[in-house]
């Protein structure tokens, strides 16, 4: 008998073959309040210590305005400089394990990507988005600063991009998103959910320690730089020799069959 999962307030999670799909819900365009980054920092634990859980995909509902609609400005006006550094040093320890989470993440964008929506599709391992999205970082509009864009440095964007995108605030279509090369897969609305737990299903096939080896190396190369990133991503590879995974993969790779993980 499968075990009932949790609910989390403001989202809600589905799992079918290693697949996590959370679903933010928070009509009607996801803005990410205080308690909203609170049941994520809940749901974020759940899935670390969910042995099922081999990736995961984050979707919006599919009447929302917003795949995530940044902030809640409401929040905003009640802030002082101390209450404003104090939810900063929250949101982004909460971002922060979103981004290290050990199991790859998929983002499924089907509506527009704003302010924290953006940090959200940057942080995620791989972006599937539809060709009517759009992307905004529109802090500047707000007499915000939005980190500054600090949020892209873990991207493969040109500055000079990065830098219109923080200091227009303008609108990006996907279209654009996908010629800087942000994008993974470009595709129709519809499509988007389908080919994102396509992607997710086939990562939760692999060895499930040598995938999560893999993104905390691709992280510690990102965080640290090349040199210390690749000292770190190789005593990692080093410890996945004692492990049944290494063994097994190489072997069915010789005996011409599926192999057969075990964690």
């Amino acid at each position: 008998m499968t075990a009932q999962l949790p609910s989390f307030e403001f989202f809600r999670l589905k799992v079918n073959n290693g697949v996590a799909i959370v679903t933010i819900d928070r009509p009607p365009v996801n803005a990410m309040s205080r308690q909203v980054y609170e049941s994520l920092d809940k749901l974020i634990a759940y899935i670390e210590g969910a042995k099922d859980i081999r990736s995961v995909v984050l979707a919006c509902a599919e009447d929302a305005r917003a795949w995530i609609g940044g902030a809640d400005l409401h929040e905003f006006l009640k802030l002082t400089a101390e209450t404003r550094r104090d939810r900063h040093e929250y949101v982004e320890g909460v971002t922060d394990r979103f981004y290290n989470l050990s199991r790859p993440t998929v983002a499924a964008i089907t509506k527009p990507a704003i302010g924290g929506g953006m940090v959200f599709a940057s942080f995620s391992d791989i972006v599937v988005a539809a060709d009517t999205a759009f992307f905004a970082m529109p802090e500047v509009d707000r007499g915000l600063t939005g980190g500054g864009g600090a949020y892209f440095n873990r991207l493969n964007l040109p500055v000079s991009f990065i830098r219109e995108m923080v200091l227009t605030g303008r609108r990006f279509t996907a279209q654009e998103m996908d010629k800087a090369g942000f994008i993974n897969h470009l595709l129709p609305q519809e499509q988007v959910l389908a080919k994102a737990i396509e992607i997710a299903e086939l990562i939760a096939t692999k060895s499930g320690s040598a995938v999560r080896a893999i993104k905390q190396s691709v992280n510690l190369i990102d965080q640290l730089g090349w040199d210390e990133g690749r000292a770190a991503a190789h005593a990692k590879s080093v410890a996945l020799v004692e492990g049944p995974d290494y063994k097994e993969g190489i072997s069915a790779f010789l005996e011409r069959r599926k192999p057969s993980y075990n964690q």
